[in-house]
């Protein structure tokens, strides 16, 4: 296969990823990020954290101080599982907070469980953070957030994927 055709399978597959997103706007409007950390200070150092949360990112406009409202947030801690209507002020939260475009964290806290602990986003030169208190002790953590890609994003990676393969079995 020469170079024309090789790029003309790259170029299909990039297409592809761009005409799959385009056919369904309204969800590319959500956003879902995976959160994880593991304690690093108290008497549950060495714990981990982990969780998914999506976002709805049609009403932000990157500049300033912005806050979303959380659509969907499952977190796992200390063998449990925590949702939305965990966050001590639902249904106003959990919420979502960004500066100019970039993600500071999920604000979520919940009072209802031993521990009680909250995630809190990052401010100024302080990172992201997920923090506990119960008596007589207290920790925390730093938190890491991945963006997951969108399934069109996939499937155009896949079709490259695809189209670099065959090109590279016929040489």
């Amino acid at each position: 296969m020469n170079s024309w055709q090789r790029n003309a399978v790259i170029t299909s597959g990039v297409v592809l990823s761009l005409a799959v997103q385009q056919v369904n706007p309204a969800q590319a409007a959500i956003v879902s990020y995976n959160l994880a950390g593991t304690i690093q200070n108290g008497s549950l150092t060495g714990q981990t954290f982990s969780g998914t949360f999506s976002y709805d990112n049609s009403p932000s406009t990157g500049s300033g101080f912005e806050s979303l409202d959380a659509s969907q947030v499952n977190l796992n801690f200390f063998g449990s599982t925590f949702t939305a209507v965990d966050d001590d002020s639902f249904p106003d939260s959990p919420k979502v907070e960004f500066l100019d475009g970039i993600l500071l964290g999920l604000n979520f806290s919940t009072s209802s469980f031993t521990p009680e602990f909250s995630l809190i986003p990052a401010f100024g030169s302080t990172e992201a953070t997920f923090s506990y208190i119960e008596t007589n002790d207290s920790g925390s953590g730093p938190v890491q957030y991945v963006l997951i890609p969108e399934p069109s994003t996939v499937l155009g990676i896949i079709a490259l994927g695809i189209g670099g393969f065959l090109v590279g079995r016929k040489r």
